[in-house]
């Protein structure tokens, strides 16, 4: 799962009261707030993307906070609700048996410095997880962050481009990509972690949003806008006919079978090696999917789409317009996580059960994954990290 992102079907008026991710090429025209590098339509009231309809975003920094579209010099606000730490060691939050320092539903906030500051203030948009002492994070400014069990740490990957995903399938295996300018140009990198070194696999080709792998030898998978569409087949990455043009934002699979999922509605499935179109009556946008073994798949993004594959069948139950879906990711389909614009965390249970949960922050969150139903951690903007401790 994971990463980066794109495409949520603009609705006006979701616009105007959370972000919501639109096609890129459409931000610049259609997006009542303003538009990040992505092409990230948001609400232009934040402090790290403030600006005016269909401006670019820009972040005010500290002494000043966005106000009406405009940064204005005031007392910053930090976007997120403080805590009481309890003890801090090495840079981590931990738990002091005589304070709480997360709310009641068990969300924390988490990658802080010793002086309760987020390690980074850069956007964070995807984290992948291997094991509770394994997690990876990624995201504007070449971020590259890791949790070994014990503390948070900035990692120097040689690069100096904005990272949208992050993939590993361990400690001695971890793939990242992304790119800075414009998407629809040559602009993206893929590079790699053996262990022991950054290697950059890959330059000049389509930004990558998406990395997933069922193996690492030779099932690695990569795409972007514009149904870009690479494999990685054990010693070159190879590019795959998608059979679309839509921008290509996530990928799930289990087994066999691979999805990805993307702009307009778009699900794409994989089968003998054949990418097709699968059709369904969604068009809003989908940023995430997960697969539960060979005959459950679930897809989310913007405006309650979700849809669902049996084994057989694609549905789209959704699952309430008030809940736009930018990462999702569970153990079990009883206990699936989804984050998304103002801090929003909610917890499905199935299909048919959602309930909103109590945040530590207001930022907007990107992704969420876990290695284990009691081990998940959840990334946003201005480097909100968060942790889930049950």
């Amino acid at each position: 799962m994971r990463s980066l992102l794109l495409l949520v079907g603009l609705s006006l008026l979701g616009c105007q009261t959370k972000a919501v991710v639109v096609r890129t090429q459409e931000c610049s025209r259609s997006c009542p707030g303003c538009c990040d590098a992505t092409g990230t339509c948001l609400t232009g009231e934040d402090d790290d993307a403030c600006g005016a309809p269909r401006s670019s975003c820009r972040s005010c920094g500290a002494g000043s906070t966005c106000r009406a579209g405009s940064c204005e010099e005031s007392v910053p606000d930090a976007g997120v609700t403080p805590v009481d730490a309890g003890v801090v060691d090495a840079g981590v939050v931990t738990i002091d048996a005589g304070v709480t320092p997360c709310p009641p539903d068990g969300w924390c906030l988490d990658g802080l410095t010793s002086s309760l500051q987020p390690l980074v203030t850069t956007n964070l948009r995807s984290v992948w997880a291997t094991s509770p002492a394994d997690v990876w994070v990624v995201g504007d400014g070449a971020t590259v962050l890791h949790f070994d069990g014990l503390a948070w740490s900035a990692v120097n990957a040689g690069l100096s481009d904005d990272l949208f995903a992050v993939w590993a399938s361990g400690p001695n295996d971890v793939w990242i990509s992304g790119g800075s300018g414009d998407p629809s140009q040559n602009i993206g990198v893929i590079a790699r972690f053996d262990g022991t070194g950054w290697r950059v696999v890959s330059r000049n080709l389509r930004r990558i949003d998406a990395i997933w792998g069922s193996r690492t030898d030779d099932d690695v998978w990569f795409g972007g806008p514009q149904g870009t569409l690479l494999k990685w087949n054990g010693s070159a990455l190879t590019p795959v006919a998608s059979n679309t043009t839509k921008d290509l934002v996530d990928f799930a699979g289990s087994g066999s079978r691979v999805w990805a999922v993307g702009s307009s509605g778009l699900i794409l499935e994989n089968v003998s090696g054949t990418w097709s179109e699968v059709r369904t009556s969604m068009t809003n946008g989908l940023t995430s999917a997960i697969a539960f073994g060979n005959t459950l798949t679930w897809a989310a993004g913007g405006n309650g789409a979700l849809a669902t594959w049996d084994g057989a069948t694609w549905r789209t139950p959704g699952i309430g317009q008030d809940v736009t879906v930018m990462g999702l990711w569970g153990a079990r389909p009883d206990a699936v996580w989804s984050v998304g614009p103002e801090g929003e965390i909610h917890l499905l249970s199935g299909v048919t059960q959602v309930s909103k949960k109590v945040s530590p922050t207001t930022r907007f969150l990107r992704d969420v994954h876990g290695s284990d139903e009691r081990h998940v951690w959840a990334v946003g903007f201005g480097g909100v990290i968060l942790r889930y401790r049950p």
